[in-house]
């Protein structure tokens, strides 16, 4: 369950900050950018805290981090593809 809320919270944090980034006018590539830094810090975060807290094995906590860190990325690539077709 943790790990949908995880992803959740990636895909409403994908969406503010396309929205208001563009409201603001920053290009997509730099909101592309600045989101795949922040996702990826952010997941690594979440993953330490599971080995530290937690006690969750290294190995598991990479498999899961990468599902976490991938859903969202792989929304944003599809999102970018859409937009500019």
């Amino acid at each position: 369950m943790h790990t949908a809320i995880i992803i959740t919270f990636g895909l409403a944090l994908l969406a503010l900050m396309l929205f208001i980034g563009e409201r603001v006018g920053f290009s997509r590539q730099t909101l592309t950018y600045s989101f795949v830094a922040l996702w990826l810090a952010l997941t690594v975060i979440n993953g330490a805290i599971g080995v530290v807290t937690a006690g969750q094995p290294v190995s598991s906590e990479l498999v899961v981090g990468s599902v976490v860190f991938g859903v969202p990325v792989a929304a944003l690539v599809l999102f970018m593809v859409l937009n500019n077709a």
